[in-house]
């Protein structure tokens, strides 16, 4: 699933995304993929030293400015989220910025969902529930309200979801900064959250110049700053989030890995993200919580202690699961 990094020229998009893939030879015109980092996976690598490790990833997509164009908007619309790039490094008008960014977001979806609305009528569908749906995101386009703070449910989301609603989409909002920033992000950062997006900070060419460091230096150089972790580190953490994913996982000698499904899927679903075959075959999900492995890394010792689980095909899978599918065909 992809993540369009959008904003307005010289914002530090294109840095934070060089950063992203490592380099500054990355090349911003193609999408990037970069795994997600994982704390549990390290543990689990370190206790199996399998011969493959395999991470959960997330895809960013440089969005070339004007941002909000119609051939960027294109791109945008093909992304399950935004990543949005504000400059507090030189000019800091944060609070303009983001507005502006939402206005435009808006606007677009307007365009968009007007005409659906006028090709219903002409097909004699005004009374439809699909009619009624698009109308009421037409009022809430109208009173300027983002679409992703309008509460549809699950199955108003997939109805819209042909249309690629730019505002409907989940948003992150990046303050990239050198040091503290040249404005206060508070009200920014209220903005954000009363939006429903999720705000983060980061020094984009800092991020970049330290990829340049050999990844063993990289700890001491962050402690140095004043860090407890890389902002990329976060970003591409919180991009995870952003997307409503959960990792489940996999272990043993061969292999490690990382699993990502969207927030309450079913053992059954998880099943069928490995292969077709464990979904067709399904009989059960052998389920430790990853906590209780890493206390007692050894799956008899747990069984004994009765904490191992068997579920069946609805059981709601949750991030840090290791699960091993049962099945039979």
């Amino acid at each position: 699933m992809k993540i369009a990094l959008a904003g307005a020229p010289r914002c530090g998009r294109s840095t934070l995304f060089k950063a992203l893939g490592g380099s500054p030879k990355v090349d911003s015109g193609k999408p990037l993929t970069v795994k997600v980092p994982d704390p549990r996976l390290d543990f689990l690598a370190e206790h199996w030293k399998p011969g493959n490790v395999v991470y959960a990833s997330v895809s960013f997509t440089d969005i070339p400015s004007p941002a909000f164009g119609s051939r960027s908007m294109a791109m945008l619309r093909e992304s399950a989220a935004v990543a949005l790039v504000l400059d507090n490094h030189a000019t800091g008008n944060l609070r303009d910025d983001l507005a502006s960014a939402e206005e435009e977001m808006m606007l677009a979806d307007y365009a968009i969902l007007e005409k659906r609305r006028d090709r219903l009528r002409k097909e004699s569908r005004a009374g439809s529930m699909e009619f009624e749906l698009v109308n009421r995101a037409l009022e809430f386009l109208e009173r300027e309200t983002p679409l992703r703070t309008a509460g549809f449910n699950r199955q108003e989301t997939d109805i819209l979801s042909p249309y690629s609603p730019a505002s409907l989409k989940p948003l992150m909002v990046i303050s990239n900064r050198a040091g503290d920033g040249v404005s206060d992000e508070s009200q920014v950062r209220r903005m954000s959250e009363a939006a429903g997006a999720a705000f983060l900070t980061i020094d984009a060419a800092l991020e970049l110049e330290l990829c340049e460091l050999p990844e063993e230096e990289r700890p001491e150089f962050l402690a140095g700053m004043g860090y407890d972790d890389s902002g990329l580190s976060r970003i591409i953490r919180a991009a995870y989030s952003l997307l409503d994913l959960v990792s489940f996982l996999t272990m043993g000698p061969d292999e490690v890995r990382a699993w990502p499904i969207p927030r309450g899927s079913t053992a059954l679903e998880a099943a069928g993200v490995i292969h077709s075959d464990l979904a067709r075959g399904f009989i059960r999900a052998q389920v430790i919580p990853f906590e209780l492995f890493r206390e007692t890394p050894d799956e008899a010792a747990l069984r004994k202690k009765g904490v191992v689980g068997l579920e069946g095909k609805e059981y709601p899978v949750r991030d840090g699961d290791i699960l091993e599918i049962r099945f039979s065909v």
